[in-house]
C-alpha cells in the first residue's frame, strides 16, 4: 500500500525590480540631503553665534585694558575702545586706544566724561572716538563671508534709533579707568553724540540669520538673537 505524498513547489527567490531599487535610492538621496543640509545650517548658526561672541571679547577686552589704563605708546591713562565704521559691507572692526588729542583736558563737546582734568594723575588724553590710524592697537576682520550688517544706538536727544547706513556714520564703545560703565558716542557728518546703548548685528554669508551684541551704558555686553 502506497502513502500518498504531498508536493509543495518552492518558488524561486525573486529580488528587487530595477524600479523598486530606484525608488529606494531615491529616498536614500533624499534623505541624505536633508540631513546634509539641516547640518550645513546647523554649523552656520554655531559658526555665527562663535563669530558674535568673539566680537562680544573684542568688547570686554577694551574694557579690561581700559580699566587696567594699559600704557600706550608712551601714552598713560588712555580710554580703551572698539571702532565700527559705516560701509557698504563692514566686515572688520578696530581696538584702539584713545591718545589723540594727546593734550588732556578734551571733552569732546560733552560726550566723553572724565576728560576736563588737565594736569596731574588724573589727566586722560583723548577724546572717546577712534581718530586716527596711530590709535589702533588690533584691526579684527572677520571670514567666511560674515559680516556686521548694521550697527545701532539710542539718542537720548533725538529720542529716537540711529543705524549705520540711515542717519549714524561710526559708532565708538570706550572704556576709561575707574568706571568699569560704557561710554558709547557715535558720528554723523563728523559731529559726535552721546548713545544710551549700542547693538551690533552680525549676520551670516547669505544674510538669512544674525546674532546680535548688545552694549548697555552700565557695561553690560550680551549676545542673543536680535530682535
Amino acid at each position: 500500500m502506497e502513502s500518498s505524498r504531498t508536493y509543495v513547489l518552492k518558488k524561486p527567490p525573486r529580488g528587487f525590480t530595477l524600479v523598486e531599487m530606484l525608488v529606494v535610492l531615491a529616498i536614500i538621496v533624499i534623505v541624505t540631503g536633508i540631513a546634509i543640509n539641516g547640518q550645513s545650517s546647523f554649523n552656520k548658526t554655531v559658526i555665527l553665534t562663535d563669530t558674535a561672541y568673539t566680537l562680544a571679547f573684542s568688547i570686554r577686552e577694551a574694557q579690561s585694558l581700559g580699566l587696567s589704563s594699559r600704557l600706550f605708546n608712551g601714552i598713560q591713562n588712555a580710554a580703551y575702545g572698539v571702532h565700527f565704521s559705516n560701509a557698504t559691507t563692514i566686515t572688520n572692526y578696530t581696538l584702539f586706544a584713545d591718545t589723540n588729542p594727546a593734550s588732556p583736558g578734551s571733552s569732546q563737546g560733552g560726550v566723553c566724561p572724565g576728560h576736563t582734568v588737565s594736569s596731574g594723575p588724573e589727566a586722560k588724553p583723548g577724546n572717546c572716538t577712534y581718530d586716527v590710524p596711530t590709535e589702533a592697537v588690533r584691526t579684527s576682520t572677520f571670514n567666511r563671508g560674515f559680516k556686521i550688517s548694521k550697527f545701532c544706538g539710542f539718542d537720548t536727544a533725538l529720542n529716537a534709533t540711529r543705524c549705520s547706513g540711515t542717519n549714524l556714520d561710526s559708532l565708538d564703545i570706550v572704556y576709561l579707568r575707574p568706571n568699569t560703565q560704557s561710554i558709547i558716542t557715535g558720528k554723523r557728518s563728523g559731529a559726535p553724540m552721546a548713545l544710551e546703548n549700542a547693538t551690533i548685528y552680525v549676520a551670516s554669508p547669505d544674510g538669512g540669520t544674525e546674532r546680535c551684541v548688545s552694549v548697555s551704558k552700565v557695561g553690560q555686553v550680551s549676545v542673543g538673537v536680535c530682535p
